[in-house]
């Protein structure tokens, strides 16, 4: 064998056993959460353009007005924190102030179970009703958002990705039932929190979506119903993934403000302004600015059926 022969076939050899290293450290990273990062912003959603949705109901065009809130951060602020930490994170005491701006505008915390029994069975809903959000388990959310929160008498959802449950600075299980016993409820958020529009296994989408499901569901002992995409990435395989999972709803990134049927499983939904003047300005100008939408009614609607 030439030498050349000799250098090609030694790259080759590298080269293909890098890609398959490479292929390890990242089924590994899904499969047992080896790499669990400690900065938020490496899981933070950042709202993307609305992605089309398979199985539309037509026969329905029932749009209400709900905004649905995400909190990713709500701990005092560290000197270190870069700025786009300080883009993501709310201090308890501006987390207060929002829930008290809440109660004090007259608007009403629902779950997501209100909104899917509104579109499965025309349940009523309040005036100004708002839904509470948390993703990816941070336990920073244990310690400082939820006291605020039983403070005010409100419920959230806390959407945790499995793999990240009981690493440092994480959520453990523990914690997971003390919040279910305290009326919040569980969401997934897939087990690695991962790219999924970068998956093209089906067979891994289904593990991340089907296996934290389970999983939740086998360590809390409670039904786990909804759903939320990493990064507010999903297209018609990963909702098809998800309806066949079990889900009833799933929680997307954009933001339009409504909710419709046909957008069960990709829901519009928002990063919560870190300051109170940008919160009161989203409320006030951007989600009951119709003047359809009457003081003293239970809901704003377009188009009921």
């Amino acid at each position: 064998m030439s030498s050349r022969t000799l250098i090609l076939s030694t790259a080759v050899f590298f080269l293909i056993g890098g890609g398959i290293f490479v292929a390890h450290l990242m089924r590994s990273d899904i499969s047992n959460g080896d790499s669990i990062s400690k900065d938020p912003i490496s899981y933070a959603e950042i709202a993307t353009a609305s992605p089309a949705l398979p199985n539309a109901h037509s026969a329905s065009s029932t749009e209400i007005q709900i905004p649905i809130l995400v909190y990713h951060v709500v701990r005092p602020s560290y000197p270190s924190d870069s700025a786009a930490v300080r883009a993501l994170a709310l201090t308890p005491e501006t987390f207060d102030a929002e829930m008290l701006y809440l109660k004090n505008a007259g608007y009403h915390i629902v779950q997501f179970s209100d909104l899917e029994s509104y579109f499965a069975h025309h349940t009523t809903l309040p005036s100004k009703p708002v839904i509470l959000s948390f993703d990816d388990g941070w336990h920073d959310q244990f310690v400082y958002a939820f006291p605020i929160l039983q403070k005010y008498g409100y419920t959230a959802t806390f959407f945790i990705f499995t793999n990240a449950v009981g690493h440092t600075g994480f959520l453990t299980w523990d914690n997971l039932h003390t919040l279910i016993a305290a009326g919040m409820t569980i969401g997934a958020h897939t087990r690695s929190h991962t790219y999924f529009t970068h998956i093209l296994s089906t067979t891994t989408l289904w593990s991340e979506i089907d296996g934290s499901r389970k999983l939740l569901q086998k360590e809390l002992g409670t039904p786990i119903n909804e759903f939320a995409y990493p990064f507010g990435q999903y297209n018609s395989n990963i909702v098809s993934l998800v309806q066949a999972a079990g889900f009833k709803a799933a929680r997307g990134d954009y933001y339009t403000g409504e909710q419709s049927k046909s957008r069960l499983y990709g829901l519009s939904a928002i990063n919560a302004p870190t300051t109170l003047p940008r919160f009161e300005q989203l409320l006030s100008k951007k989600l009951y600015p119709h003047p359809s939408a009457r003081e003293g009614t239970s809901f704003y609607t377009k188009g009921r059926s």
